[in-house]
């Protein structure tokens, strides 16, 4: 195994195994994301969407829409049958009743998919 160094600017310790960051940069990164995380949560956005994603009705439909679309999108774009667990919008509707309730706006995804798309939407994150 090839060891790093820490990424973090200054820092001459080793990396740990698989992380970019040596053990006390690496708890550090952590921290920085889970408040980022916590910010997310508090917007307007994701309130509205929250209460959204509650409601009899979405649960009602969105599952019906996977009976229809049972397999991911993402991964049947690679040739893999997967079968999928969460509806996610196309286009994030950020609030948005129409773009909510338009279904040629949802596409059946994995869990691994869905929580990839909504990293790079939220955090801006390129992983996948």
């Amino acid at each position: 195994m090839v060891m790093k160094l820490c990424c973090s600017p200054g820092c001459d310790e080793l990396a740990m195994p698989g992380s970019p960051h040596c053990d006390e940069h690496a708890a550090e990164a952590k921290a920085r994301a889970d408040a980022r995380r916590a910010k997310a949560k508090l917007g307007a956005a994701a309130q509205a969407g929250a209460a959204f994603y509650t409601t009899p009705r979405w649960r009602r439909e969105s599952k019906a829409f996977l009976a229809r679309h049972p397999f991911c999108a993402e991964c049947a774009s690679l040739g893999l049958d997967v079968l999928a667990q969460e509806v996610d919008h196309i286009v994030p509707h950020r609030g948005d009743a129409g773009l909510m309730w338009d279904r040629s706006n949802w596409q059946s995804l994995c869990k691994p998919c869905h929580s990839r798309k909504t990293a790079r939407e939220v955090f801006g994150h390129r992983s996948g």
